[in-house]
């Protein structure tokens, strides 16, 4: 793969001539990916609460849209993960939130 999947295509600043900074850089960008997923998680969860709450779209008629079954959009928009968090994760999640 040549160039990053289409909403990514803002990395393609990450391409350039092989130097150690491109590695660094690269390196740092692999590391955030578990908060890159995190925000991603989080903004859909608010798009979808909203347009549930404000605009009165129901799950069923999100659905279709998101690949998924509306109990699925449901859990979404609880926050609900369909991936098991690490313990570590849990723990430093409890760390924040205590």
């Amino acid at each position: 793969m040549d160039t990053p999947p289409k909403p990514f295509q803002q990395l393609t600043a990450l391409t350039g001539p092989e130097s150690i900074e491109r590695a660094q850089a690269l390196t740092e960008a692999l590391n955030a990916v578990p908060e890159l997923q995190r925000w991603l998680r989080e903004q859909r969860q608010h798009v979808i609460r909203t347009l549930h709450e404000r605009d009165g779209i129901s799950y069923t008629d999100m659905a279709p849209h998101l690949g998924v079954k509306p109990e699925r959009v449901s859990g979404i928009a609880r926050g609900h993960s369909r991936t098991p968090r690490t313990k570590k994760r849990a723990a430093e999640e409890g760390e924040e939130n205590g």
